[in-house]
Parts: C-alpha cells; structure tokens; sequence
C-alpha cells in the first residue's frame, strides 16, 4: 500500500469558462501528448469513461465519480478510488479540477471540511486520492493532464503521460460491489477481478453546476 503522501490545498476557485485548451503543453506531466493538451484546463468538469472496444450509450461514456477504494495504511485517511456512478450510486464529490498536473476532485456539502489528495498511481493500481481533512503546504503528485483529442469534442485524461492505458475492473477487496478505474491493469493486482477489465478512454467533461 502506498505511504501517505504530504496533502495538496484545494483548488478552491470556481471556473465557469467552456474548455478552452492551451495552445501548448504545460509541464512534465503533458510531455509527449498532442499539441493543445494542458496540466491546468481554465474550467471544472467530471469525468466519463467510453468504451473503447464496444458499444456506448451515448457519446460522453459511463459517468466516474470517487467512491471508497481498498484499505489505506494510515489512521489519519482512507483511500477513495475513481469508480463509475452505476456501482458506486451517489456522488460526494461532484467535480473535478486540474491544476499544474494535479488531480483535484472537490466535495460538495456532505464532505465539507474534508480534501481528496492524489499521489502516485504505479502500473496496475487503481487511481485513487488519499481522503483526509482538508490540510495545506502540498507536495503533489503532479501525473494528470487533459490530453487534447482532434477527433472528439472532450480531452482525455492522461495519467503518466499515457491516456490509453485505462481500464473498469471490477473490485474485490471491499464488502460492497463497485467498479474502478485502473491504470495499466494486470493480474497481478488482488485489489480487481483482472478477468472483468476492459479498456476505456476517459472524457474531461465540462462541468455546469
């Protein structure tokens, strides 16, 4: 299990601009992505994983949102893990931000004095946020950008530099059923039914409140 990293300050301001990609990459965690992409889109938005090998229902794909992931090792927080809305059935955090490679999802009243704070995300782990109260004076994983797409109207999340090497895998080490996104799945994970995985892209979309 991974240690317990030092906690990132919320990105507190609201941003009510439509997407609007920089023309240029930003930061290490964009490098290698397409002219366009950026660490630090200038808008919120939520998440939505699209099948990249079988049908969807509509257009922006399955919506993501945090829901309770495997055991943490530290008393002082627990591991929250991206999971889809039809396993996990209620949203306590409503919207995501970015900002400088840092992934930020933001809690809404249920969750008020508490922050979601991302760390490193290795080959085969969930993606998941240390969940704890809100602290400041961040050192953050600095992993995520919103990797422009010429052929979609949404960019993508990229984790590692990489926006095509996400999975849905079914969980196994919780009592409740849920369904969560991974990075680089493999069998050598017990924390997911790796038999269950299949790939998706996963859409930034603007968020309207």
């Amino acid at each position: 299990m991974f240690a317990l990293v030092s906690f990132l300050a919320l990105f507190s301001a609201s941003v009510s601009a439509m997407p609007a990609l920089s023309v240029r990459q930003n930061g290490a965690s964009c490098t290698g992505l397409a002219d366009g992409s950026t660490d630090s889109p200038a808008y919120n938005f939520t998440l939505a994983a699209y099948n990249t090998t079988l049908s969807n229902t509509n257009s922006t794909g399955a919506p993501l949102v945090l829901g309770w992931g495997p055991a943490g090792t530290s008393p002082a927080a627990s591991e929250w893990a991206i999971s889809t809305y039809a396993a996990w059935h209620s949203n306590e955090w409503p919207y995501f931000t970015l900002s400088n490679g840092a992934l930020f999802p933001i809690p809404g009243p249920d969750e008020n004095g508490l922050g979601a704070y991302d760390f490193t995300v290795a080959s085969g782990a969930e993606v998941a946020f240390y969940v704890t109260e809100h602290e400041s004076d961040p050192e953050p994983a600095l992993i995520y950008c919103a990797s422009a797409d010429a052929d979609s109207e949404y960019a993508k999340l990229a984790v590692n530099n990489d926006a095509d090497s996400l999975s849905l895998c079914q969980a196994t080490t919780a009592a409740w059923p849920n369904t969560v996104l991974v990075y680089e799945a493999n069998s050598n994970n017990t924390n997911y039914d790796y038999s269950t995985c299949y790939p998706v892209q996963v859409n930034i979309v603007p968020y309207e409140a």
